[in-house]
């Protein structure tokens, strides 16, 4: 089968691989289409401890089974037995694991197999850029489960890419009041305005970072870091109000430096929020299929083949593209 195989950093080539053979209880899934995640982002530059080349990236896809039905497939596989599956949090499994990850070949490729009680069946009419959207949008339904905003708050989102346009799609979808988006880009910023967003500004400049707090006041009841960037973290604590609360979610570095001390004084709240429940994954499934989030006009698909254009792309310029989907068959 074609692969699309991680060999180098920043480098990734097309390659004949054996077609998976499914172990017992799984089913091979050919892939229609798959999105560019952050954290394969992360692996292409060298940054993912667990994505060590050669590797087939991978794990948001879309795809038919043997019998011809249409499914997507939720990504993270836990074990069901541990204290944490028994409890619910599936993502906190003791032995979770994920395609495209620690030697478990993705999606980047014609075939992957996967087990089968991870797959959701979607309708024929549901348009892939934003089926390959399920997973993405899990994460966003997971951490606003745990945060439980109250209804008419404030919010400020660190980062405008895939994550912080969801994040602030599904908060329009839940009573927020008001948006402040703060970013480097402002092709991305520009779509942001586009999707609802109060303020959307570039921090690169004084004057953007001035009005950016002129705007936030006395802060924000909440405030995600969608970047995980060691700015991007501090200026989440810097914007949130005393007493407010603090979500992290991006991972591109894994340590920062944060002043705890003002927020301490502040009483700042801190939720870590990783990945989603079997729950959150089919909550997300249901707003995408009725419609209600929508990142097709930032979307940009290019062919399996391109690979190596598109992580280049995705990583240097992206410009307004928030999604990047590569088209498998």
């Amino acid at each position: 089968m074609r692969a699309l195989v991680y060999t180098a950093v920043r480098v990734v080539e097309m390659q004949e691989r054996e077609r998976p053979q499914p172990l017992p209880g799984e089913s091979v899934i050919a892939i229609e289409a798959a999105g560019i995640c952050g954290s394969d982002m992360s692996g292409f530059l060298g940054h993912s401890r667990r994505r060590v080349p050669p590797l087939v990236l991978g794990h948001e896809l879309v795809g038919r089974l043997n019998d011809g039905r249409r499914v997507v497939a939720n990504p993270l596989v836990s074990c069901r037995r541990c204290s944490a599956c028994l409890s619910g949090a599936l993502n906190l499994c003791s032995s979770w694991r994920l395609l495209g990850m620690d030697q478990i070949p993705g999606c980047f490729a014609e075939f992957v197999s996967v087990p089968m009680d991870q797959l959701y069946e979607i309708p024929e009419a549901m348009p892939t850029v934003r089926a390959v959207l399920v997973e993405p949008l899990a994460n966003i339904v997971h951490l606003f489960r745990l945060a439980s905003p109250q209804p008419f708050f404030r919010l400020g989102i660190v980062g405008a890419g895939t994550m912080g346009a969801l994040a602030l799609l599904t908060a329009n979808r839940i009573g927020v009041r008001e948006v402040l988006i703060q970013d480097v880009n402002d092709a991305r910023l520009a779509a942001m305005r586009d999707m609802g967003a109060t303020l959307a500004v570039n921090v690169a400049t004084a004057e953007g970072r001035d009005e950016a707090r002129r705007f936030a006041g006395a802060g924000f009841d909440l405030v995600l870091d969608a970047s995980g960037s060691s700015p991007a973290r501090q200026a989440a604590f810097d914007l949130c109000r005393p007493g407010g609360q603090v979500v992290l979610l991006g991972m591109a570095e894994e340590r920062s430096e944060i002043d705890f001390v003002a927020s301490i004084r502040k009483e700042h709240r801190v939720t870590m929020s990783f990945a989603y429940t079997p729950l959150d994954f089919e909550r997300s499934l249901t707003l995408l299929k009725a419609g209600e989030i929508d990142l097709t006009s930032w979307t940009r698909v290019l062919p399996l083949e391109e690979g190596q254009q598109a992580f280049n792309t995705i990583t240097q310029s992206p410009g307004g593209t928030l999604k990047m989907v590569l088209q498998v068959s």
